[in-house]
């Protein structure tokens, strides 16, 4: 599950600023972009320093050294701040994706599925059932239903229609 928030920040982060943070580059904006992953993952996530770092390919002590350092940049660059707060909001809108539930949870969850499946199965069945229903009617009146489509232009089939309809009830 680790894995799966780290991905998901860092496509985030990757989106939001249309980069790479697993790129070796150091350019300033790539720093920057990945200390704000280390900072969602650490204090969102309460993910290991050892983790973060295995992450992103970098050693425990980067990632302790950026997280020190991100107050003091989100000091002197208010965009980064801004960005940090935007980036994180949107962090937050999918994080409840990636909740992990005890396995009775998980249980229970799975029951329900189970059940609907069943209900579902049992629609599907009934529209089968409907499905082959018309379509024993439909091959009893083919002939009849072929005809008026051959013979019958489209401006007279409320005509044709009226008269069936007195045939069949007599009127």
């Amino acid at each position: 599950m680790d894995r799966l928030k780290v991905d998901a920040i860092k496509n985030i982060v990757n989106t939001y600023y249309n980069i790479q943070v697993n790129s070796k580059i150091k350019t300033d904006r790539l720093v920057k972009a990945r200390a704000i992953c280390y900072k969602i993952l650490k204090e969102d996530c309460n993910m290991t320093y050892s983790f973060i770092g295995m992450s992103f390919r970098r050693n425990h002590a980067t990632i302790i050294h950026a997280l020190k350092e991100i107050e003091w940049m989100f000091k002197s660059d208010k965009q980064m701040d801004r960005d940090y707060h935007n980036i994180r909001a949107l962090w937050l809108e999918e994080a409840t994706d990636y909740v992990e539930l005890k396995p009775t949870e998980l249980k229970k969850q799975l029951n329900l599925l189970q059940e609907q499946n069943k209900m579902l199965n049992l629609s599907l069945i009934d529209v089968q059932e409907r499905c082959e229903e018309l379509s024993k009617h439909t091959k009893k009146y083919k002939s009849v239903v072929d005809l008026i489509d051959k013979r019958v232009p489209e401006q007279r089939l409320k005509e044709v229609e009226t008269k069936i309809n007195h045939l069949i009830n007599g009127l």
